[in-house]
């Protein structure tokens, strides 16, 4: 199954919020993204049609074995970008978060790649400094 970009950012902030696997709020969601909590439902339906999440009682949601494998490769492209952003381009932190998630759904995976590949050589010189979100 072929999922939006939309639905991705979803499973990335869901990600983030779990601290990797527990169980998030609905409109915890619904205010990291800054989206409605309408919205929230609605792609949590998504996500669960595609056995990424798993919807629990009183709006929460958790990712599944597949939600957080895939989770944490968004992410971990994400937080290479994010890096590189702040590290090779001088980008405020916020704005670097922020433009790493855009770019992981708006380049080509190619682009990704060089991009991260660049980030982890600058890892070899010097050590790169991964930003916790403030989620």
């Amino acid at each position: 199954m072929e999922f939006s970009n939309a639905a991705l950012r979803y499973l990335v902030a869901v990600y983030e919020l779990s601290d990797g696997g527990s169980a998030v709020r609905s409109v915890d969601i619904a205010r990291m993204m800054e989206v409605s909590p309408a919205s929230v439902v609605h792609m949590m339906g998504v996500l669960s049609q595609g056995g990424f999440v798993r919807k629990r009682r009183y709006g929460q949601v958790q990712l599944t074995r597949e939600g957080i494998r895939t989770a944490n490769r968004l992410y971990t492209k994400a937080a290479l970008l994010e890096a590189f952003f702040l590290q090779e381009l001088g980008v405020d932190d916020q704005i670097a978060r922020r433009d790493a998630v855009s770019c992981l759904f708006a380049l080509s995976e190619e682009s990704i790649e060089h991009i991260c590949c660049r980030a982890l050589q600058k890892e070899a010189r010097e050590p790169i400094i991964l930003q916790a979100s403030g989620a």
